[in-house]
């Protein structure tokens, strides 16, 4: 009687784990949108400089709050330089199509605003997916 009781609870145990699981990951949904910009940054010779700024920290909170998006949302923003173009690509993954657009409204102006007079900023292409 003994070893059933036991094998009992493991068992309730085990399926209570597995249960609270399945709940916790489908209300933790990864954001199904990806806002995609690409930026040309004139001069050339700053678009490392650029890009720098684009993945500090600083930049991160800002965008996160002029766009209104969760700072979690906002940590994961990816910029990288386009081989052989004075271009840099910008990705990050959010909730809604409505988060996306004020993303990518208020990406140029924040970082444009970070890089001051040293580079020139404009939007060369946009997409919210």
């Amino acid at each position: 009687m003994n070893r059933k009781a036991t094998a009992c609870i493991a068992t309730l145990v085990l399926v209570a784990l597995v249960g609270g699981y399945l709940i916790v990951k489908k209300a933790h949904s990864r954001p199904s949108v990806m806002a995609t910009l690409r930026i040309t940054v004139t001069p050339r010779e700053q678009l490392d400089f650029v890009a720098k700024q684009a993945n500090s920290a600083i930049f991160k909170y800002v965008i996160g709050k002029e766009a209104g998006l969760p700072p979690a949302l906002a940590r994961n923003l990816e910029v990288k330089t386009v081989p052989d173009s004075s271009l840099i690509d910008a990705k990050v993954a959010v909730k809604t199509q409505d988060e996306g657009q004020r993303f990518s409204q208020a990406f140029v102006v924040a970082l444009q605003g970070l890089c001051g007079k040293q580079a020139q900023l404009t939007l060369a292409e946009q997409s919210v997916r």
